[in-house]
């Protein structure tokens, strides 16, 4: 487990960070907060590590005071600093950890890229670019870093009753030519994906989904899929809307239709349109959506790229590819 004392108030009682690796809503909200402290050297490693520390349930747990904290430990790891030091409660950077405790410690990150295990680095590359938070967070940084200057100008929660509401939002699109939207949309705990929208009407669905397929699949940028082999379905609905391609108008209304139909009454009904939505229709992935308490709902927040052709030079613009899949071509998979 991962004990962060400084987010006491946020997860109580003591700061226990929730499984970053299965709840994509605390894994987006922890990667917003903790991103100007991450290594621009070694991003990947050290999310990889923060992750994989939220979901081991190895005794003593990781406890930390602060995020920086946290980041510096894994960072002199991903680094193989020899020097790192930790303990098990409220870290001291005087306090040297023995053998047996540097061993745990390993096992506990798993894989941070330092591995020559096929089937770690497969589960390593499934956490950081089939997590949709993550594969969402990342593409909206990478155009970050590449100049794009994403802004928020909205943020919005929509359910049962806001049908309409929800359509208008999904129907946005820039106000001029010169800018593009990202619509970063989350089902809490279940699913997160982006609609990039172009002033011409063009819209692109980028996305991973833990344990099924990484972004760079659903994109069609290499036939690298997760651990298990893509099914017709799924492949289907990547040809209507996936593959780097803009999605048509129709498919587009179907896609809307959709999604205001799942949130529109309980999971029960998520469960029923699940699998025309182009997420995962696996059948286990249904029943554990049917078996939801609550009510469903869509969080929509639009990002607006002020400098979409400088991102795009920056990323090696082909003339062709969205923005999204160019952010995805410039995230390393190993």
């Amino acid at each position: 487990m991962l004990i962060i004392a400084e987010e006491k108030d946020a997860y109580p009682p003591n700061g226990q960070i929730p499984n970053m690796d299965t709840d994509a809503k605390a894994c987006r909200d922890i990667l917003t907060r903790i991103e100007p402290l991450l290594p621009t050297d070694l991003r990947g490693e050290v999310i990889g590590a923060l992750v994989t520390w939220s979901e081991s349930v190895l005794k003593p747990g990781q406890s930390f005071g602060t995020w920086a904290e946290a980041i510096t430990v894994a960072t002199r790891y991903a680094r193989s600093d020899p020097a790192l030091k930790t303990d098990n409660s409220q870290r001291r950077r005087d306090q040297a950890v023995d053998d047996d405790e540097v061993v745990k410690l390993k096992a506990a990150l798993g894989s941070t890229g330092k591995t020559g295990d096929p089937q770690i680095a497969l589960r390593d590359e499934s956490r950081r670019w089939a997590n949709c938070g993550m594969a969402a967070f990342q593409i909206r940084e990478l155009l970050h870093a590449a100049g794009g200057k994403p802004a928020s100008v909205s943020r919005e929660t929509y359910g049962s009753g806001g049908g309409d509401a929800l359509k208008k939002a999904l129907l946005v699109k820039p106000v001029g030519t010169a800018t593009v939207l990202l619509l970063d949309c989350q089902f809490p705990q279940v699913h997160n994906f982006i609609i990039e929208v172009h002033h011409d009407g063009s819209r692109y669905l980028a996305q991973g989904y833990q344990g099924t397929y990484f972004a760079h699949w659903w994109l069609g940028i290499n036939d690298s899929y997760s651990s298990k082999k893509p099914t017709p379905e799924i492949l289907a609905l990547r040809e209507r809307y996936g593959l780097g391609r803009a999605i048509s108008p129709e498919n587009y209304a179907a896609l809307l239709d959709g999604l205001v139909a799942a949130v529109s009454s309980d999971w029960q009904e998520t469960a029923n349109q699940w699998s025309a939505l182009p997420f995962n229709p696996d059948r286990q992935e249904i029943d554990g959506i049917r078996r939801r308490s609550g009510s469903p709902t869509l969080l929509v927040e639009v990002f607006e790229l002020g400098k979409p052709a400088v991102a795009r030079a920056a990323l090696g613009d082909n003339g062709v590819a969205s923005l999204s899949e160019l952010a995805t071509r410039g995230m390393a998979t190993t």
